[in-house]
């Protein structure tokens, strides 16, 4: 979201972790030099990150088993989230949604939609990192689009809710455009390289034969479908070592923070769960239901998303005492750093003190980059 907002369009991604800053160089003379590109900037980047500032949490209004009906029917989450959208832009709710589309050589992109034919064509989420919200100011500003659907997964559905929820008058035109947020639960994303890198050591086949990926925690396998309708399949917590960085450090597995979300975990067979946390979740699911483009049942094992909550928060906390103990090591041949060893200690072990904005940007910001 911080490449989407910054008001400078100096930000960027090349396909790293976090996001570069474009440089300019000035010359004057002989002598050149580099400008700072952020001066007298308002910092809208920092708005909207949430991992500067924690995003709202929601609590589900909600909770359902759920799959979709008709020509594109089916219980994967991808197949929900598309007759929801389909049905919202039939009925007016939406004049475009922004989505992650493949192709069949396997690679993604952000791609706006503004019809239910090409909701309808979209592969959907395939859990391979893509910058969906690099699309945005396409959508809003180029598009002129007003009542904007957001398909995404749970740390970038924090990005948007955190611009959903600012005052500040210049984020005005995001929060006006977009209509609903919208989370598929993740247990983490993967570089296109490290992506490729996990399937031929995992299950010794090319991206371009792949049509569909999804994870199944309560089995703890991670589900490739090719295109000539086989499956393979590898242990989920071996695929996860291929996962961004930024992932071992998320605690939002269900997406907490966006209108709808919609997953595998806790589901009836053969359907997805959906999670409702807004009114405005609440009416495009009764919309899509009385358009009969899913099906809901009142069934969903709550057990099992507490577990895939709680086990998110192990994760991040297993990780965190894995980096404090590194740190700790570099702090004995480097004094300097014995500062930021007793704050990550504090923090850990639940002695915590203030925290100033600047600290908290070099320590638990940046660093932690979601890739939203």
């Amino acid at each position: 979201m911080c490449v989407a907002a910054c008001s400078k369009q100096v930000l960027f991604w090349d396909g790293a972790e976090h996001p570069k800053l474009h440089k300019i160089l000035k010359s004057i003379g002989i002598s050149q030099f580099e400008l700072d590109t952020c001066s007298v900037c308002e910092h809208f980047c920092e708005v909207a990150c949430p991992r500067l500032e924690p995003a709202a949490r929601l609590q589900p209004l909600a909770q359902m088993s759920v799959r979709a009906l008709g020509a594109l029917g089916g219980g994967a989450p991808n197949d929900v989230i598309r007759n929801l959208l389909v049905a919202a832009r039939g009925s007016g709710m939406i004049d475009g949604a922004l989505m992650i589309d493949s192709d069949r050589a396997g690679n993604t992109r952000a791609r706006i939609v503004t019809s239910a034919g090409e909701i309808a064509e979209t592969t959907g989420f395939q859990m391979i990192w893509t910058p969906l919200l690099d699309a945005l100011n396409d959508a809003v500003f180029n598009l002129s689009l007003k009542n904007i659907a957001i398909v995404s997964t749970p740390c970038t559905a924090q990005a948007v809710r955190r611009m959903m929820d600012s005052t500040h008058e210049r984020l005005a035109p995001y929060r006006d455009a977009i209509r609903i947020n919208l989370a598929l639960f993740c247990t983490g994303v993967f570089q296109p390289n490290a992506f490729r890198e996990m399937l031929a050591t995992g299950v010794n086949i090319p991206l371009e034969n792949i049509q569909r990926i999804t994870a199944s925690p309560r089995e703890g396998r991670l589900r490739v479908q090719l295109w000539d309708g086989t499956t393979r399949e590898m242990d989920l917590n071996e695929a996860e070592k291929f996962t961004r960085a930024g992932c071992a450090r998320c605690d939002d597995y269900l997406g907490e923070s966006a209108d709808i979300a919609v997953g595998l975990v806790g589901a009836k067979d053969g359907y997805s769960t959906l999670l409702v946390r807004t009114p405005i979740g609440q009416s495009f699911v009764q919309n899509a239901t009385t358009m009969k483009l899913i099906e809901t049942v009142d069934e969903v094992d709550t057990d099992a998303l507490a577990r895939a909550r709680a086990e998110k928060d192990r994760r991040e906390r297993a990780q965190a005492f894995d980096a404090l103990h590194v740190l700790m090591l570099d702090a004995l041949r480097d004094p300097r750093k014995r500062a930021e060893v007793k704050m990550q200690f504090d923090l850990l072990y639940g002695r915590p003190r203030s925290i100033s904005k600047k600290e908290d940007y070099r320590y638990a910001g940046c660093g932690d980059c979601s890739g939203c």
